[in-house]
C-alpha cells in the first residue's frame, strides 16, 4: 500500500509524503518505509526517511532506521547535516552524519561515524571510475550489530581495527591493523584470542568483482579450526595469495604462500565454487610443502593426532610432499621422509628415523621406506624395510615386512588396508619367529624365564578400535605349553585398552614356575585355563581361571613358603598349623593334587580349590604320606585388590 500526499499553499510551499507497507529489496525485508520531502519554500528544504522493523531475510531481525536531511542549494535528494540513527534491537542506537550531493557523473559521499568514516564519489553508471576511502580509526569490532555476526555465522567477534581501504578508479588497496581480535563461530568449529594481524591488499575491481594480491601477517594470537589448534606464533606467520574473483560463485587463489619459520613452508593455488549451501573446494595443487619436525607436528599436526589418541607425540625429522585434489578427492601425491621419528609418551610406541618415499598418481600406489626400528609397548623391533603398492582391493605389501626382535623375528606376509562398511580396515597375516623367553623376559622387565614364544595368524583385523586375532600364540615355557586364542583388543592406542582372550595351560613345570616368580618351591605339574579373560587397562576385571596339578607327576612336594601363600589366598590355615609345631622341622611336604579356581566379577574373586572338604571348605591342597599337611580354604569370596596386593607381597 502506497500512499502519496502532496501539499500545496500559495503556490510557493509543497510537501511531499510518502508512506509504503511491507516491502522487500533482494534479501532485506521492512514492515514500513516512508519519505518526508519539504521544498525551501515551505522552511527549512529537506527530506526525512524512516524504515521500520528491517530485516535480513526472515530471520534476522536489523531494527529501525531513520535519516533527517537538509538539502544545500535546493538540490532535490542531496544530504547537508544528515543524521542517521540505527536502532538495533535489544542493542545500542548507532549513529553517524552523512553528506551528499550529485555530481555531473556519480555523487560525492562523506560518512562518519564513531572511529568509522567513507568519503568519496560514487558513480554507480561506471563503478570503476569511482574513489572511496573507508578508515577505521580503533573500530570496536564488539559493536557490530548482532545481525551482522549472524550473517556470517559468527557468535562473537571483537577486536580493534586500524587502517584505510580505498578504491580509486578501479584500484583497490587496503592496509589494516586487527588488534587483540578475537572471533568464535560456526558452532565452535572456528575461533581465535588474542590475534594480532595486519593485512595488505593491492588489486583492481572489474564489474564490481576483485583481482587482487593479498598479504596477511599473524604476529600474535591463537586459532582454532576444527582438531587443528595453533598457539601463538614465535615468528610471524605469513600467508600471501593472488585472487581473482571470475564470478560471485567463482574463486581463483594463484601462487598460494604459507610461511610459518621453522614449522611449515607451502606454495599452492586453488579452486573454490560456491553451492546452495557453502563454499566447497573444486580444486587444490599442492607444489610443494614443507612439514619441520618437531615444531611443524606441534603446530600443525598435534591438534588432529590428539583427537586420534596420540597427543603430545615427541618427533624429529622433515616431510616434503606435493599433491592434487579435484572436488576433495586424491589425485596425486609425492612425499618424502627424511629421518623422520616419533615417540608416544605414553610409551605405547616409538618410530626410529625412517626415510623413503611414497607416490600416489591415479590411482597407483608405492611406498618405499627403510625403518630404523620400531617400539611397541617397550617391545623393540629392529630394522625393517617396507615396499607396498595398490590392487584392486586397497594398500598391500609388495614383499614380506620382517621386524627382528631378539633371536627371532615378527613377521607380517600379508597386509591389506582398505575400506570397509566401518571406514578404513587392516587384514594382515603374521607370524611370530621362535623367541628366546629369557631374554625377552629380562628386556621387559617381568620375572626371569626360558623356553620359547612362537605364533600363527593367518587373520589379524584392525576396524575402527578394535583388534582382532584369528589364529594364537603358543608359548613353550616352565616345559610345558601355554596358548593364547581369541585375541581381541579394544582401543589399542586409545584411552583404557581392553584385552580380551582364552589361556590354556599344559603340564608346567612346578618348579620352574614358583622359581620364577619367587612364590615358594613347588614340584609336580599343573595345568588350567583363563577363560573369558578380559583386561581393562591391561588389568584382569574377569575371568574364570583354574589351575590343577596332575596325580601322575612322580616328586610332587611343596615348600613351607608356598604352604603360608596359598593359606593366605584362599583363607585357610596350613600355615599357622607348621609354627610352632613338629611339622616346621620339615622344609617341604609331600602333596597328593593341589588347585585353585577364581572367577573374577565386579572385582570380587570367587574361590574354589581342587575339591570340597567335609567341613564345608575346599581343598587347596591336599597332602599324603608323611608328614601330611593339608591346606584348607574357608574364604569363598575375596576382594580382588586386596588378593593382588597378597600375590604382589607373595612373590616380592
Amino acid at each position: 500500500m502506497l500512499l502519496l500526499m502532496l501539499v500545496t499553499g500559495i503556490a510557493h510551499s509543497a510537501e511531499l509524503v510518502l508512506n509504503s507497507g511491507p516491502g522487500q529489496a533482494g534479501g532485506i525485508e521492512w514492515q514500513s518505509l516512508s519519505i518526508n520531502y519539504q521544498a525551501a519554500s515551505a522552511g527549512q528544504a529537506g527530506w526525512q526517511a524512516a524504515i521500520t522493523d528491517l530485516k535480513m531475510g526472515s530471520d534476522q531481525p536489523l531494527g529501525d532506521v531513520r535519516l533527517n536531511c537538509t538539502r544545500p542549494d535546493g538540490a532535490a535528494l542531496a544530504c547537508a547535516n544528515g543524521q542517521l540513527t540505527w536502532q538495533i534491537p535489544d542493542g545500542p542506537e548507532l549513529a553517524a552524519t552523512i553528506f551528499m550531493a550529485p555530481l555531473d557523473q556519480g555523487w560525492q559521499i562523506e560518512v562518519a561515524a564513531d572511529r568509522l568514516s567513507l568519503a568519496g564519489t560514487l558513480n554507480l553508471d561506471q563503478p570503476e571510475a569511482s574513489v572511496l576511502t573507508l578508515t577505521f580509526d580503533a573500530f570496536d569490532l564488539g559493536a557490530l550489530p548482532p545481525a551482522v555476526l549472524e550473517s556470517i555465522s559468527m557468535n562473537l567477534l571483537v577486536g580493534k581495527v586500524s587502517g584505510n581501504a580505498v578504491m580509486d578508479q578501479g584500484r583497490i588497496q587496503a592496509d589494516l591493523e586487527l588488534d587483540n581480535g578475537g572471533f568464535d563461530g560456526f558452532e565452535g568449529q572456528v575461533a581465535g584470542d588474542g590475534l594480532a594481524i595486519s593485512l595488505e591488499l593491492n588489486g583492481e575491481l572489474i564489474d564490481w568483482l576483485p583481482r587482487a594480491t593479498v598479504d596477511l601477517t599473524q604476529r600474535g594470537g591463537e586459532l582454532l579450526v576444527g582438531s587443528l589448534y595453533l598457539p601463538a606464533p614465535e615468528s610471524p606467520l605469513i600467508v600471501s595469495a593472488e585472487l581473482d574473483m571470475k564470478a560471485p560463485d567463482h574463486l581463483l587463489i594463484d601462487s598460494l604462500r604459507l610461511s610459518d619459520p621453522s614449522a611449515l613452508e607451502v606454495q599452492a593455488s586453488a579452486e573454490l565454487k560456491q553451492t546452495e549451501k557453502s563454499w566447497q573446494l573444486a580444486r587444490l595443487d599442492v607444489e610443494r610443502a614443507e612439514l619441520y619436525l618437531p615444531r611443524g607436528w606441534q603446530r600443525w599436526a598435534d591438534g588432529h593426532a590428539a583427537a586420534a589418541g596420540f597427543g603430545d607425540l615427541d618427533s624429529a625429522g622433515r616431510l616434503v610432499a606435493s599433491m592434487s585434489m579435484v572436488n576433495s578427492e586424491l589425485v596425486s601425491l609425492e612425499a618424502t621422509l627424511d629421518a623422520v621419528t616419533f615417540s608416544d609418551p605414553a610409551e605405547r610406541f616409538a618410530l626410529q628415523p625412517a626415510s623413503g618415499s611414497v607416490s600416489w598418481s591415479d590411482g597407483d600406489l608405492l611406498a618405499r621406506i627403510d625403518l630404523d626400528g620400531l617400539a611397541l609397548f617397550g617391545l623393540p623391533l629392529g630394522a625393517a624395510k617396507l615396499r607396498a603398492g595398490r590392487s584392486s582391493d586397497g594398500f598391500v605389501l609388495l614383499e614380506p615386512l620382517r621386524f627382528p626382535i631378539l633371536d627371532g623375528a615378527l613377521v607380517i606376509d600379508r597386509l591389506l588396508v582398505g575400506s570397509g562398511e566401518e571406514g578404513r580396515e587392516v587384514d594382515l597375516d603374521a607370524r611370530i619367529e621362535p623367541l628366546d623367553l629369557q631374554q625377552l623376559t629380562r628386556l621387559l622387565g617381568f620375572p626371569e624365564f626360558g623356553g620359547k614364544l612362537s605364533g600363527d595368524f593367518p587373520g589379524v583385523t584392525l576396524n575402527r578400535d578394535l583388534l582382532a586375532f584369528t589364529g594364537g600364540i603358543d608359548i613353550d615355557a616352565f616345559s610345558g605349553q601355554i596358548r593364547l586364542d581369541q585375541l581381541s583388543v579394544e582401543r589399542p592406542f586409545g584411552s583404557l585398552p581392553a584385552l580380551a582372550a582364552q589361556v590354556e595351560f599344559d603340564r608346567l613345570d612346578l618348579l620352574e614356575l614358583t622359581g620364577a616368580f619367587n612364590f615358594g618351591r613347588m614340584t609336580g605339574q599343573v595345568s588350567g585355563w583363563m577363560r573369558g579373560l578380559r583386561l581393562l587397562n591391561w588389568r584382569p576385571v574377569a575371568m574364570d581361571t583354574r589351575l590343577f596339578t596332575h596325580e601322575d607327576a612322580p616328586n610332587r612336594r611343596i615348600s613351607q613358603r608356598a604352604v603360608d601363600n596359598l593359606s593366605s589366598l584362599g583363607g585357610g590355615i596350613g600355615g599357622t598349623l607348621i609354627s610352632g609345631t613338629i611339622l616346621s622341622f620339615f622344609e617341604d611336604f609331600p602333596y597328593r593334587r593341589a588347585g585353585l579356581a577364581c572367577r573374577l566379577s565386579n572385582n570380587i574373586c570367587h574361590i574354589d580349590g581342587v575339591a570340597p572338604h567335609e567341613t564345608g571348605g575346599f581343598y587347596i591342597v591336599e597332602g599324603r604320606l608323611l608328614p601330611r599337611l593339608d591346606i584348607i580354604g574357608h574364604r569363598r569370596l575375596v576382594d580382588w585388590p586386596q588378593m593382588l596386593s597378597q600375590l604382589e607381597a607373595a612373590t616380592r
